[in-house]
């Protein structure tokens, strides 16, 4: 909960939806760690976003967990 309420906070009005559709735990992430996978939704009533914008409010996001809650993102 507390990583989907970042999530919402840092993406402001421009994310329509969040959702948590994957949790993976294992040996190789480490102790105590867990990979978590969200699906996110960006809508704006004022113009249709690119794929900059979606980058820009992604990167935010990511920003935002690393200095709150010590997140990393995966690399595929």
């Amino acid at each position: 909960n507390e990583v989907t309420a970042l999530i919402a906070q840092s993406g402001g009005k421009q994310l329509a939806r969040v959702q948590l559709f994957d949790v993976f735990h294992g040996a190789q992430l480490g102790a105590d760690k867990k990979s978590l996978a969200f699906r996110l939704a960006f809508q704006s009533d004022e113009k249709t976003l690119t794929d900059k914008d979606a980058a820009r409010l992604r990167n935010k996001i990511v920003k935002r967990l690393r200095k709150d809650i010590g997140a990393e993102l995966r690399s595929a």
